[in-house]
Parts: structure tokens; sequence; C-alpha cells
């Protein structure tokens, strides 16, 4: 089994593509629009929106702005209490010299130790944990 895409909302897509385009240096493959129709068939949220798909080496990140507020008769769960946690990158080049960029750009950096080893996570726009690997 492997992993083809991950879908993320975002609360303003100028912003999230900026991060996920000049920082992490993904491209687009494809910019679409969803009805409110086609929106509340797919994932019953009844709210147009804007969809961007970002091709990595292997794999997507699908980025999601809603045009209207998502209110709580839509199915959508609150990621802190039951959906996305957190997801990993690898990325092409060395951890350091990549957490390094994100603080000159005041991307948020945490980092715990475990067994003699550094584990870094960023946050993206939306405060999404990314995990940075190599």
């Amino acid at each position: 089994m492997n992993l083809d895409h991950i879908a993320l909302i975002v609360s303003d897509m100028g912003v999230s593509l900026d991060f996920y385009t000049r920082f992490l240096g993904l491209t687009v493959k494809r910019d679409f629009n969803l009805s409110e129709t086609e929106s509340r068939n797919l994932f019953n949220i009844a709210a147009p929106a804007h969809a961007v798909q970002l091709q990595m080496e292997t794999g997507m990140i699908e980025l999601f702005e809603f045009k209207q507020e998502i209110t709580q008769k839509d199915s959508l769960s609150s990621p802190l209490m039951n959906g996305l946690f957190h997801y990993a990158l690898r990325v092409n080049r060395p951890t350091k010299e990549f957490i390094s960029l994100a603080r000159q750009q005041n991307i948020p950096v945490f980092s715990i130790e475990r067994g003699g080893k550094t584990i870094y996570f960023i946050q993206d726009p939306d405060g999404v944990f990314i995990e940075v690997k190599t």
C-alpha cells in the first residue's frame, strides 16, 4: 500500500500556496473549483471550494479552501480530536539546513530528543504539524 495524496483544509489559499510552493518546493499540478453541490456530494459540506493539487516526487498534497463558513451540521471533525494530527515529509537537504531556513523565515519549529536523535516538526500557515525527515 502507498499513500497517493493527503488533503488539507486551508484558511487562506494564497498564504498556503506560498508556503507549500516557495518554501517546500512543491509544484502546482491542478487548480480547480468544486460547486456547493459537488462539495456536498463528496464531503457532506455545503460550501463551494477552491482546490489545488501540489505534486511531490511521489504523491500529492491537496489544499482546499472553502468559500464560505463550514457549519456544525457539516460532517467535518476537528483535526485535534478525530483526524489528522501530523504528517511527515522527506526533504531533499540536510535536516539542520532545512530547519535553519524555516527559522529564518519565521516558520514555527518544534523538536524533541529521542534515543539520541532530534526529531523536528514545523507548522504550516494553518498550524498543521509536519514532521521533517531526510
